[in-house]
């Protein structure tokens, strides 16, 4: 992506990327509804996987491009799908 971008694009504070994937952990003090706001302007932005994970409620919402939200209740492991082959995420360490 970045051999992609112009000189000029490169040389700027803030490259015009996004990453393929990111992940937002809730805290006690976050606003859920200002996350889900925050992983879906990532998901406009070009991120093609995201999961906010919220450690007290035990859910897991993973936002893709041009697809639904899907949200996951108390499940022990996530996984990386296409974006990142065979990437697991024991949730338990989380919970």
């Amino acid at each position: 992506k970045w051999e992609a971008l112009t000189q000029t694009q490169q040389e700027e504070e803030f490259s015009p990327l996004a990453p393929d994937f990111v992940v937002e952990l809730r805290s006690s003090s976050d606003s859920f509804k200002k996350l889900r706001e925050k992983m879906q302007e990532y998901i406009n932005n070009g991120v093609r996987l995201g999961w906010l994970l919220d450690p007290k409620n035990k859910i897991v919402e993973i936002f893709r491009l041009e697809k639904q939200i899907e949200i996951l209740k108390s499940p022990t492991t996530v996984f990386g799908e296409d974006v990142l082959p065979g990437f697991e995420l024991n949730l338990n360490k989380v919970w």
